[in-house]
């Protein structure tokens, strides 16, 4: 496929922004619906009789399933591309989460929602969202990849509100079944239909990144000195200090964003809020992800994007301790304004940095598993939150350790010498051959 074409003396749209159209929609219902599981857990309460701790238990191990699942859909994405992972786990997902509204029993709990939803969700994830895009993508690549965590923003705030709306108007199951069929009869569907792999000369077999430079009309091959190579070229990353610091500050992404995602509404409801308010305002919150997200990935157009990743840590501290000093309502609106500016923020920033580092040979493999220590330390919290609320029944000492790793995650994420190892400083001369021109 060329990746551009002339019609009438103009140039035709790159296929590339269509492809981030499509990814966009797809993180919009796939992670609108799976991050409103928060709104089932009291009605799930209700009529099932099970007790908070056991729902959490569930949802903490269905985190840490898709922890390991994210090295096996990654490798499939770097070995079979991702348009068949995306949207053969999307129709999985829309399947299971359908399933979702015949649950009966902790045991098909555990099965639908822990093993089987939770495999399917890593492989339509940033995953394999942000490894194709990236393949499609390179001097705009962490504002393109902030548009696509945009959808994921964007999808609690329709989806969050909604599954509310049709648990209170039908029941849960109804809710569920509808859910399933949205993702495994429109977002599958388009998948498969209207994703492509990359553009035709994506990549020579070096790994090398080619660019065009649109105003020179000149290609310039990038390199970069921790690039991968080779199928098991994932390995090298391992030994690297980038590695290990973007997986840290990661790792306390996952333990601040999925303990809310799960554990926000019943702490809402827990303190007299209705559950509509409760799940509006976990959606408001979502949904300013959006303007998060993008001001972060035009940020990295002119700043490092270390300085945007750790600036973005730091934000969502602050936000932590307006939720646990001010209190009520109102503490949980200003919550979801300054979090909101700084939740999937971090999802784009830490996607463009890993393929700007090691290069795009082997990135699904290493973005599943810088994604791997994101849901490790979500399955923690996420267990952490269910156990304390039970113990002393208050969130607030789960809510202050999770705010309280926020600091190490920002040290962590300052002190990524970019500069030294990212591909971007790293120019190592012009040849004569057709790249994407994005």
């Amino acid at each position: 496929m060329a990746t551009k074409t002339m019609n009438n003396g103009s140039r035709n749209l790159y296929y590339g922004w269509f492809v981030l159209a499509v990814c966009f929609f797809i993180a919009l219902s796939a992670f609108g619906i799976r991050s409103s599981m928060g709104v089932f857990v009291t009605p799930l309460e209700a009529d099932m009789g099970w007790s908070r701790a056991d729902i959490t238990r569930v949802l903490s191990l269905g985190i840490l399933v898709g922890a390991v699942s994210f090295l096996v859909t990654g490798y499939l994405h770097d070995r079979f591309g991702g348009r068949l992972v995306i949207g053969g786990a999307l129709i999985m997902l829309g399947v299971c989460t359908a399933l979702m509204s015949t649950v009966n029993s902790i045991p098909s709990f555990i099965f639908i929602y822990g093993f089987l939803g939770s495999f399917a969700s890593s492989g339509v994830s940033f995953v394999t969202i942000h490894s194709l895009l990236a393949r499609w993508f390179f001097k705009r690549r962490g504002l393109v990849m902030s548009i696509s965590a945009a959808g994921g923003s964007f999808g609690p705030l329709m989806f969050a509100p909604l599954s509310a709306y049709l648990i209170q108007t039908f029941d849960w199951r109804f809710a569920f079944i509808v859910l399933g069929c949205i993702i495994a009869f429109i977002a599958g569907p388009m998948a498969l239909a209207f994703l492509k792999d990359s553009p035709s000369s994506l990549l020579p077999k070096s790994g090398k990144v080619v660019e065009e430079d649109v105003d020179e009309g000149k290609t310039t091959t990038l390199d970069g000195p921790l690039f991968t190579s080779g199928r098991g070229g994932w390995k090298q990353a391992l030994s690297t200090s980038p590695f290990w610091q973007l997986s840290a500050a990661y790792l306390v992404c996952g333990i601040t964003t999925n303990i809310l995602s799960v554990h926000f509404v019943p702490f809402a409801e827990d303190q007299g809020v209705p559950k509509m308010t409760a799940a509006s305002i976990f959606g408001v919150m979502m949904g300013l992800n959006s303007i998060g997200v993008l001001t972060a990935g035009m940020l990295s157009n002119w700043w490092s994007q270390k300085l945007v990743l750790g600036s973005t840590y730091a934000l969502r501290g602050v936000a932590y301790a307006v939720l646990l000093t001010v209190g009520g309502v109102e503490g949980m609106w200003a919550f979801a304004f300054i979090a909101g500016m700084s939740w999937i923020a971090t999802a784009s920033m830490t996607s463009s940095l890993t393929a700007d580092i090691f290069g795009l040979r082997n990135l699904g493999t290493l973005n599943g598993m810088t994604n791997m220590s994101h849901q490790i330390g979500g399955a923690l919290s996420v267990l952490m939150a269910g156990e304390l609320q039970q113990l002393t029944g208050s969130y607030v000492i789960p809510f202050a350790i999770a705010g309280l790793t926020l600091i190490g995650a920002s040290i962590a994420a300052f002190s990524v010498n970019e500069k030294k190892y990212s591909y971007r400083y790293s120019t190592v001369g012009t040849v004569p051959q057709p790249g994407p021109a994005s």
